[in-house]
């Protein structure tokens, strides 16, 4: 263990902080549970899983976020003594562990002085924890109150309407849901909205063509397996999904995904439009032959017939990291892409998540395979992750909320069935979990018993996999000592 004897100032982010921003580390607590089926599901069937199964509830139905509760923030300010106990706390659990060779670094969230470091810098496979990243890079370049479009457009001259995606990958099949993140835009809206304007122009015969350009490349990342799309781990990474490609009753503890999940809507869309009285053909009656007295003005002009727009892009994180949703995060990664310039694909993605972070924060030897973490390739260390933690407390942009969007402990996502039996850490973890076979990761913040935010990262891997639950307990014994500890 590297001792601290002094407080220890790590590198600031490169861009100038103010301090903390009110309501930063605000926390919406939504009857959610997780879906990241090695974060949530390790009996899955495949080289992920876990031995035991980890016990998981069923999963719900996604509901909008629900009731805003006060922030964890810190209640003492960046002049109160540090903790100087914490070292003692960990040490204690690290040695009445059977698993050793963690990583580990916590910080005062305020101060930014080192509290604890083990092997901070040496980078290790994160698991989901990747996705902390992707929505630091998201919020950050794309802007956390952008909506996604999915539109339509008509060509009268051969009397087509054109369904295009726009990277909503939680669109809904039936109407939207102003409530919601997942269905927020439903494809009933759009195909009723764009009936509407057809019929508008007199128009009740059309052909359909699907405009998936918006994403480039393979959709399909050659790191990950094929089989995981029928135990619902990942999906082809398309600009058109209904609910994240997902198939099959949602009564079910876990459902596949598509293998087709923009052609899949599409088809959803054509019934949708034929409900609402456009006949759909393969020859359909260009505009311009009609009769006269069908015309109208302007019907010979190409253009936009009608959108929906996804939810927030600050929601759509939140739903990203509290679902653990690796779908979602490959999205957003191609979506940070397009916002800087670069094309919407599964290549750029981790690239463009990297450079949209170097602006605030010393990456250092990252290294990004994908942006969801299902890749043993990715490489990040203790003290990158924490890093981004710790800006994002006191930063005063987007940023600022990124912790708030974490899983909350014994309350939502990931965390629901872990740390509910300590009436200090239930509640006050937030943080983001990260399981593979031989993978367990968990980075976040939680508040000390003096009420001073603390950030933290802990990661090991290469576990034998019959010590996995004995790691992951270990993990959630140290943070369980954070929230309890004064420390002074």
């Amino acid at each position: 263990m590297t001792q601290i004897p002094e407080p220890k100032r790590r590198k600031r982010s490169k861009k100038a902080v103010a301090g903390i921003t009110a309501g930063s580390l605000a926390v919406v607590l939504a009857a959610v549970a997780a879906v990241d089926a090695y974060d949530v599901f390790p009996e899955l069937p495949g080289i992920l899983t876990t031995s035991p199964a980890i016990e998981v509830q069923d999963v719900p139905a996604p509901h909008a976020a629900g009731k805003d509760l006060p922030a964890p923030a810190s209640a003492v300010d960046d002049s109160a003594p540090v903790p100087t106990a914490i070292a003692d706390k960990v040490d204690k659990v690290l040695s009445d562990s059977k698993v050793k060779g963690f990583g580990i670094e916590i910080r005062d969230g305020l101060s930014d002085d080192v509290l604890y470091a083990e092997n901070e810098t040496k980078p290790r496979t994160p698991a989901s924890v990747t996705k902390v990243l992707t929505a630091s890079a998201a919020l950050l370049t794309i802007g956390g109150e952008t909506r996604l479009s999915t539109t339509t457009q008509f060509d009268p001259a051969t009397a087509t309407v054109t369904l295009t995606g726009g990277g909503d990958s939680l669109l809904g099949a039936g109407e939207s849901q102003p409530g919601a993140v997942n269905g927020h835009a439903g494809l009933t809206t759009l195909a009723q909205e764009t009936a509407e304007s057809l019929q508008n122009r007199n128009v009740a015969e059309v052909a359909l063509d699907l405009d998936t350009s918006r994403y480039t490349g393979e959709d399909f990342s050659p790191g990950w397996e094929r089989s995981d799309i029928a135990k619902g781990v990942i999906a082809p990474i398309q600009p058109l999904m209904i609910d994240t490609g997902y198939v099959g009753s949602k009564d079910k503890d876990w459902r596949e995904r598509s293998e087709h999940p923009a052609k899949d809507a599409f088809a959803v869309f054509t019934k949708k439009l034929e409900a609402a009285g456009i006949t759909v053909t393969d020859d359909p009656k260009p505009v311009q032959e009609a009769d006269d007295d069908a015309k109208v003005d302007g019907d010979s002009e190409t253009g936009e017939l009608a959108s929906v727009e996804s939810a927030t892009i600050s929601e759509v994180v939140e739903y990203a990291l509290v679902h653990s949703d690796n779908v979602v995060a490959e999205v957003l990664g191609n979506e940070v892409a397009i916002a800087q310039g670069e094309p919407g694909s599964l290549d750029a993605g981790p690239q463009a998540v990297l450079a949209a972070l170097a602006d605030s924060v010393d990456l250092g030897t990252t290294h990004l395979e994908d942006t969801s973490g299902l890749s043993y390739d990715n490489q990040i260390s203790p003290h990158d992750l924490t890093t981004i933690l710790q800006t994002s407390v006191v930063a005063d942009d987007s940023l600022s909320n990124l912790i708030s969007y974490l899983p909350v402990g014994g309350l939502t996502g990931t965390l629901t069935d872990r740390f509910t039996k300590d009436k200090n850490a239930a509640g006050t973890v937030h943080a983001k979990t990260g399981t593979l076979s031989t993978v367990t990761s968990l980075a976040g913040g939680v508040l000390d018993a003096d009420g001073r935010y603390l950030v933290f990262t802990l990661q090991i891997d290469n576990v034998d996999k019959d010590r996995i639950l004995e790691a992951r307990k270990t993990v959630d014994d140290i943070v369980a000592a954070l929230a309890n500890c004064g420390c002074r």
